[in-house]
Protein backbone atom coordinates (compact mmCIF):
# COMPACT_ATOMS: atom_id res chain seq x y z
CA UNK A 1 0.00 0.00 0.00
CA UNK A 2 1.16 3.02 -0.85
CA UNK A 3 0.32 6.58 0.70
CA UNK A 4 0.95 10.33 -1.17
CA UNK A 5 2.28 12.57 1.19
CA UNK A 6 3.64 16.48 0.77
CA UNK A 7 7.17 15.86 0.60
CA UNK A 8 8.77 18.43 2.60
CA UNK A 9 12.45 20.35 3.07
CA UNK A 10 13.85 22.88 5.29
CA UNK A 11 13.12 22.67 8.79
CA UNK A 12 12.19 26.49 9.57
CA UNK A 13 9.53 29.09 8.97
CA UNK A 14 8.74 29.83 4.90
CA UNK A 15 11.32 26.60 4.29
CA UNK A 16 10.58 24.95 0.40
CA UNK A 17 7.98 22.02 -0.15
CA UNK A 18 9.00 19.76 -2.10
CA UNK A 19 6.71 18.11 -5.23
CA UNK A 20 4.31 15.21 -3.81
CA UNK A 21 6.18 11.78 -2.95
CA UNK A 22 5.17 8.61 -2.24
CA UNK A 23 5.86 6.80 0.55
CA UNK A 24 5.64 2.82 0.86
CA UNK A 25 3.58 1.83 3.67
CA UNK A 26 4.78 -1.63 3.18
CA UNK A 27 8.05 -1.05 2.84
CA UNK A 28 10.44 -2.92 4.98
CA UNK A 29 11.38 -0.40 7.39
CA UNK A 30 7.73 0.82 7.52
CA UNK A 31 6.29 -2.86 8.22
CA UNK A 32 9.49 -3.25 10.95
CA UNK A 33 7.91 -0.17 12.53
CA UNK A 34 4.16 -0.87 12.30
CA UNK A 35 5.40 -4.29 14.20
CA UNK A 36 7.06 -2.33 16.49
CA UNK A 37 3.74 -0.41 17.36
CA UNK A 38 1.63 -3.71 17.78
CA UNK A 39 4.37 -5.37 20.36
CA UNK A 40 4.00 -1.78 22.05
CA UNK A 41 0.16 -2.20 21.94
CA UNK A 42 0.12 -5.43 23.43
CA UNK A 43 2.69 -4.92 25.85
CA UNK A 44 0.99 -1.88 27.27
CA UNK A 45 -2.41 -3.29 26.71
CA UNK A 46 -2.98 -0.31 24.51
CA UNK A 47 -6.76 0.66 24.03
CA UNK A 48 -7.69 3.54 21.65
CA UNK A 49 -11.47 5.46 22.87
CA UNK A 50 -13.31 7.56 20.33
CA UNK A 51 -11.91 6.15 17.13
CA UNK A 52 -15.65 6.64 15.96
CA UNK A 53 -14.89 10.41 15.87
CA UNK A 54 -11.65 10.62 14.13
CA UNK A 55 -13.46 8.17 11.65
CA UNK A 56 -16.17 10.75 11.33
CA UNK A 57 -13.71 13.89 11.06
CA UNK A 58 -12.25 11.22 8.03
CA UNK A 59 -15.82 11.38 6.02
CA UNK A 60 -16.04 15.05 5.99
CA UNK A 61 -14.32 17.38 3.70
CA UNK A 62 -12.35 19.23 6.21
CA UNK A 63 -8.84 18.52 7.41
CA UNK A 64 -8.57 16.98 10.23
CA UNK A 65 -5.65 18.50 13.48
CA UNK A 66 -4.89 16.16 16.55
CA UNK A 67 -3.25 17.79 19.46
CA UNK A 68 -2.55 16.55 22.60
CA UNK A 69 -0.89 15.68 25.66
CA UNK A 70 2.77 14.52 24.90
CA UNK A 71 5.82 12.85 27.28
CA UNK A 72 9.60 11.89 26.23
CA UNK A 73 9.07 8.83 24.19
CA UNK A 74 7.82 7.94 20.69
CA UNK A 75 5.69 4.77 22.37
CA UNK A 76 2.54 6.78 23.03
CA UNK A 77 2.72 8.45 18.99
CA UNK A 78 3.89 4.90 18.03
CA UNK A 79 0.84 3.03 19.62
CA UNK A 80 -1.69 5.71 18.40
CA UNK A 81 -0.55 6.05 15.06
CA UNK A 82 -0.36 2.19 14.67
CA UNK A 83 -4.01 1.33 15.95
CA UNK A 84 -5.39 4.16 13.86
CA UNK A 85 -3.73 2.49 10.94
CA UNK A 86 -5.04 -0.53 11.62
CA UNK A 87 -8.70 0.59 11.98
CA UNK A 88 -8.80 3.02 9.43
CA UNK A 89 -5.89 2.69 6.94
CA UNK A 90 -4.41 5.90 7.20
CA UNK A 91 -1.03 6.93 8.23
CA UNK A 92 -1.35 10.07 10.50
CA UNK A 93 1.85 11.91 10.24
CA UNK A 94 3.45 13.67 13.43
CA UNK A 95 5.20 16.98 13.74
CA UNK A 96 8.78 16.09 15.13
CA UNK A 97 11.87 17.52 17.03
CA UNK A 98 13.61 18.66 14.47
CA UNK A 99 16.79 18.12 16.84
CA UNK A 100 15.52 14.63 17.97
CA UNK A 101 14.60 12.97 14.96
CA UNK A 102 16.06 14.75 11.95
CA UNK A 103 19.53 14.82 13.18
CA UNK A 104 20.21 11.52 14.61
CA UNK A 105 21.32 8.47 12.73
CA UNK A 106 18.30 5.21 12.41
CA UNK A 107 16.37 7.58 13.99
CA UNK A 108 15.98 10.08 11.41
CA UNK A 109 15.74 7.61 8.84
CA UNK A 110 12.10 5.98 10.85
CA UNK A 111 10.85 9.46 10.85
CA UNK A 112 11.31 10.12 7.48
CA UNK A 113 10.22 6.81 6.47
CA UNK A 114 7.04 7.03 8.76
CA UNK A 115 6.11 10.45 7.10
CA UNK A 116 7.12 12.89 10.39
CA UNK A 117 7.48 16.13 9.82
CA UNK A 118 9.95 18.60 11.05
CA UNK A 119 8.60 21.17 13.91
CA UNK A 120 9.11 25.09 13.47
CA UNK A 121 8.07 24.98 9.80
CA UNK A 122 4.21 26.23 8.87
CA UNK A 123 4.87 25.37 5.38
CA UNK A 124 5.41 21.54 6.24
CA UNK A 125 2.39 21.35 8.28
CA UNK A 126 0.49 23.67 5.88
CA UNK A 127 1.39 20.82 2.95
CA UNK A 128 0.38 18.34 5.26
CA UNK A 129 -2.92 19.59 5.65
CA UNK A 130 -3.28 20.48 2.35
CA UNK A 131 -2.36 16.86 0.66
CA UNK A 132 -3.19 14.85 3.27
CA UNK A 133 -6.01 15.94 5.31
CA UNK A 134 -4.73 15.16 8.91
CA UNK A 135 -1.14 15.81 11.30
CA UNK A 136 -0.69 15.30 14.78
CA UNK A 137 0.69 17.95 16.63
CA UNK A 138 2.12 18.05 20.33
CA UNK A 139 1.28 21.89 21.44
CA UNK A 140 3.56 21.64 24.36
CA UNK A 141 6.28 19.93 22.47
CA UNK A 142 9.61 18.65 24.24
CA UNK A 143 9.47 21.33 27.00
CA UNK A 144 6.23 19.53 28.23
CA UNK A 145 7.60 16.40 27.81
CA UNK A 146 11.28 16.86 29.28
CA UNK A 147 10.87 19.56 31.73
CA UNK A 148 7.25 18.88 33.34
CA UNK A 149 7.96 17.35 36.77
CA UNK A 150 5.57 14.40 36.28
CA UNK A 151 5.07 14.34 40.16
CA UNK A 152 4.08 17.85 41.06
CA UNK A 153 2.82 18.42 37.47
CA UNK A 154 0.85 14.90 36.45
CA UNK A 155 -0.98 15.47 33.15
CA UNK A 156 -0.39 19.06 32.83
CA UNK A 157 -0.77 20.98 29.45
CA UNK A 158 1.96 23.64 29.39
CA UNK A 159 0.87 25.58 26.11
CA UNK A 160 1.27 28.71 27.28
CA UNK A 161 2.31 30.84 24.12
CA UNK A 162 2.08 27.80 22.21
CA UNK A 163 -0.28 29.84 19.64
CA UNK A 164 1.00 28.10 15.80
CA UNK A 165 -2.17 24.73 16.19
CA UNK A 166 -5.10 27.47 17.03
CA UNK A 167 -3.38 29.71 13.66
CA UNK A 168 -3.20 26.61 11.52
CA UNK A 169 -6.38 25.40 12.42
CA UNK A 170 -8.14 28.55 11.83
CA UNK A 171 -5.91 29.00 8.64
CA UNK A 172 -7.51 25.68 6.97
CA UNK A 173 -10.67 25.46 8.81
CA UNK A 174 -9.81 22.03 10.52
CA UNK A 175 -11.57 19.91 12.65
CA UNK A 176 -9.81 20.07 15.95
CA UNK A 177 -9.54 16.88 17.60
CA UNK A 178 -8.06 16.42 21.61
CA UNK A 179 -6.55 12.88 21.98
CA UNK A 180 -5.86 12.13 26.01
CA UNK A 181 -3.14 9.84 26.12
CA UNK A 182 -3.25 8.22 29.68
CA UNK A 183 -0.62 6.53 31.31
CA UNK A 184 2.52 7.86 29.77
CA UNK A 185 3.55 9.83 32.20
CA UNK A 186 4.00 6.63 34.14
CA UNK A 187 5.97 4.73 30.97
CA UNK A 188 9.33 5.75 33.03
CA UNK A 189 9.68 6.72 36.44
CA UNK A 190 10.94 10.20 36.37
CA UNK A 191 13.82 10.41 39.16
CA UNK A 192 15.68 14.16 40.32
CA UNK A 193 19.15 12.78 38.72
CA UNK A 194 19.62 15.72 36.18
CA UNK A 195 20.54 14.26 32.60
CA UNK A 196 23.76 15.90 31.64
CA UNK A 197 24.21 18.35 29.15
CA UNK A 198 26.15 16.67 27.11
CA UNK A 199 23.69 14.23 26.76
CA UNK A 200 20.91 16.64 26.33
CA UNK A 201 23.01 18.68 23.58
CA UNK A 202 23.27 15.48 21.60
CA UNK A 203 19.69 14.23 21.48
CA UNK A 204 17.71 17.62 21.46
CA UNK A 205 20.64 19.97 19.52
CA UNK A 206 19.95 22.64 22.74
CA UNK A 207 21.58 21.78 26.29
CA UNK A 208 20.52 25.35 27.69
CA UNK A 209 16.56 25.04 26.40
CA UNK A 210 16.07 22.00 28.48
CA UNK A 211 18.68 22.41 31.51
CA UNK A 212 16.59 20.52 34.21
CA UNK A 213 15.58 17.69 32.20
CA UNK A 214 16.17 14.76 34.69
CA UNK A 215 16.48 10.99 33.65
CA UNK A 216 13.62 8.91 34.10
CA UNK A 217 14.08 5.01 35.00
CA UNK A 218 12.28 2.01 33.06
CA UNK A 219 12.85 -1.93 33.49
CA UNK A 220 16.00 -1.65 31.13
CA UNK A 221 17.59 1.08 33.39
CA UNK A 222 17.54 4.72 32.61
CA UNK A 223 15.59 6.00 29.65
CA UNK A 224 17.97 6.63 27.39
CA UNK A 225 17.04 5.62 23.57
CA UNK A 226 13.02 5.58 22.96
CA UNK A 227 10.74 3.04 23.78
CA UNK A 228 13.49 0.90 25.19
CA UNK A 229 11.82 -1.24 27.57
CA UNK A 230 8.81 1.12 29.16
CA UNK A 231 7.11 0.07 32.47
CA UNK A 232 4.29 -2.04 31.48
CA UNK A 233 1.71 0.49 32.50
CA UNK A 234 -1.79 0.41 30.64
CA UNK A 235 -2.29 3.14 28.08
CA UNK A 236 -4.96 4.42 26.22
CA UNK A 237 -5.69 7.33 23.96
CA UNK A 238 -8.93 8.63 23.98
CA UNK A 239 -10.22 11.07 20.99
CA UNK A 240 -12.65 13.55 22.09
CA UNK A 241 -15.40 15.10 19.73
CA UNK A 242 -14.61 18.15 17.25
CA UNK A 243 -13.41 21.23 19.60
CA UNK A 244 -15.65 24.43 18.38
CA UNK A 245 -13.61 26.96 16.97
CA UNK A 246 -15.16 30.65 15.92
CA UNK A 247 -14.02 30.46 12.01
CA UNK A 248 -14.53 33.99 11.97
CA UNK A 249 -11.48 34.90 13.87
CA UNK A 250 -9.01 36.77 11.81
CA UNK A 251 -5.62 34.74 12.28
CA UNK A 252 -3.73 37.83 12.35
CA UNK A 253 -5.19 39.55 15.12
CA UNK A 254 -3.21 37.97 17.73
CA UNK A 255 -5.08 38.80 21.18
CA UNK A 256 -8.47 37.03 19.00
CA UNK A 257 -5.91 34.19 18.80
CA UNK A 258 -4.71 34.46 22.07
CA UNK A 259 -8.71 33.80 23.58
CA UNK A 260 -9.39 30.73 20.86
CA UNK A 261 -5.84 29.73 22.49
CA UNK A 262 -6.98 29.92 26.12
CA UNK A 263 -10.32 28.59 25.37
CA UNK A 264 -9.28 25.64 23.42
CA UNK A 265 -6.05 25.06 26.06
CA UNK A 266 -9.03 25.02 29.08
CA UNK A 267 -11.52 22.55 27.44
CA UNK A 268 -8.61 20.39 26.64
CA UNK A 269 -6.59 20.28 30.40
CA UNK A 270 -10.52 19.69 31.92
CA UNK A 271 -10.89 16.34 28.64
CA UNK A 272 -7.33 14.94 29.66
CA UNK A 273 -8.30 15.22 33.59
CA UNK A 274 -11.23 13.53 33.56
CA UNK A 275 -9.80 10.70 31.08
CA UNK A 276 -6.87 10.49 33.91
CA UNK A 277 -9.70 10.48 36.71
CA UNK A 278 -11.93 7.26 34.66
CA UNK A 279 -8.42 5.40 34.29
CA UNK A 280 -9.35 4.26 38.37
CA UNK A 281 -12.38 2.35 37.45
CA UNK A 282 -10.66 0.20 34.71
CA UNK A 283 -6.78 -0.08 35.83
CA UNK A 284 -5.74 -4.01 35.65
CA UNK A 285 -3.45 -4.92 38.47
CA UNK A 286 -0.06 -4.37 36.57
CA UNK A 287 -0.50 -1.13 36.03
CA UNK A 288 -1.77 -0.42 39.63
CA UNK A 289 0.98 -1.85 40.48
CA UNK A 290 3.29 -0.05 38.52
CA UNK A 291 1.68 3.41 39.72
CA UNK A 292 1.49 2.37 43.48
CA UNK A 293 5.75 1.44 42.94
CA UNK A 294 6.02 4.95 41.77
CA UNK A 295 4.46 6.42 44.69
CA UNK A 296 6.54 4.75 46.58
CA UNK A 297 9.45 5.89 45.16
CA UNK A 298 8.39 9.44 45.22
CA UNK A 299 7.71 9.30 48.91
CA UNK A 300 11.30 8.32 49.96
CA UNK A 301 12.20 11.57 47.53
CA UNK A 302 13.99 9.44 44.55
Amino acid sequence: MTMRWAGVSGGGVGGSVADIATIDVDSVVNQATLRVGDTLRAYHRHRVRGLRNLRKAFETDRPVLLVGNHCADIADPLMLTTAVYRDTGRVLRFIAHGGFFFKLPVIRELATGWGCVPNRSKAAADAVLRTDGALVIYPGGASEALLRSYREEPYRLKWAGRLGFIELALRHKATLLFVSAVGIDELYYQTRLPIPSLALQFTTGDANRYAGARFGLGLGGLHILPALLPLPVQVTHVISRPLVLDEDVDVWDREAVERVHADVWAACQRTLRGSVRRRRRDSDRIDSLCRNLMRGFEKVGI
